[in-house]
């Protein structure tokens, strides 16, 4: 495996960009991979890796540059929950993305790697998690041309009461989706997230949905206590079989 570090010069300075695909002669498909609220460490670093090891080219944006570069987050202090100093940080650092800006940086982050012989020149995907997830959606809703395939996992913060809400977005999404939920999600609940997956039913919507019993919010990282094994592993075998349907076998 190939693991690299790249800067991309972004309207609003420089953002590192951690980039692994296999070690072999011949482009890779490319998977943009968005980390969820807790940002850079090794569990998103894994989910790069486990692309990689798959044949994909993973690219991994720092969300976050615009408030430090690589910043990260005590976990155990997150786990306090609301009120906590480091929950309260985590809070703000999610509420500082915007939308138009994280697409932008992408754009300029795709054009970086666009020079990469390793990476392919064809249609791409993306995988995210949290609010990651809906960065997912607003990425293959404004380039239907230049994604295929999209996984979302334990979507947040995608409902809200803006006419331009993340899940409206959804229906404008031609990308085969896969899209996972924890029947136990304690941030994100499915009571919250129903218009979502009201939008992600739509016949011209092409998703699927699992609902996993008993999972938790981060039920797809191995170093937190919400893992779920079964939801991870089903998700992950899911969404690698929409890649490969979407990136290899077209």
């Amino acid at each position: 495996m190939i693991e690299k570090d790249e800067v991309v010069r972004t309207a609003d300075g420089p953002m590192s960009v951690t980039i692994r695909h296999p070690e072999r002669d011949g482009p890779s498909p490319v998977v943009v991979v968005y980390h969820d609220g807790p940002g850079l460490r090794e569990d998103i670093h894994d989910v790069t890796r486990r692309l990689a090891d798959a044949g994909y080219y993973a690219v991994l944006p720092d969300l976050y540059h615009r408030i430090g570069p690589r910043i990260s987050f005590d976990m155990a202090g997150i786990g306090r929950g609301p009120g906590s100093p480091e929950f309260e940080r985590l809070m703000a650092a999610v509420g500082s993305l915007d939308d138009v800006e994280v697409l932008a940086d992408t754009a300029a982050m795709l054009d970086l790697i666009a020079k990469d012989p390793a990476a392919g020149v064809g249609a791409k995907a993306a995988m995210g998690f949290c609010v990651g997830a809906r960065l997912v959606f607003r990425l293959l809703a404004a380039d239907p041309d230049g994604f295929a395939a999209g996984a979302a996992m334990h979507p947040s913060f995608c409902v809200t009461d803006d006419p331009d809400s993340p899940h409206r977005s959804v229906g404008d999404i031609s990308a085969e989706l896969f899209v996972g939920f924890g029947a136990a999600d304690t941030l994100a609940s499915l009571e919250l997230n129903q218009p979502l997956r009201q939008e992600l039913a739509r016949p011209t919507v092409n998703a699927t949905v699992e609902v996993f019993d008993g999972a938790d919010h981060g039920f797809m990282f191995p170093r937190l206590p919400s893992y779920d094994e079964h939801a991870a592993s089903t998700s992950w075998d899911r969404t690698l079989a929409m890649y490969h349907r979407a990136l290899v076998d077209r």
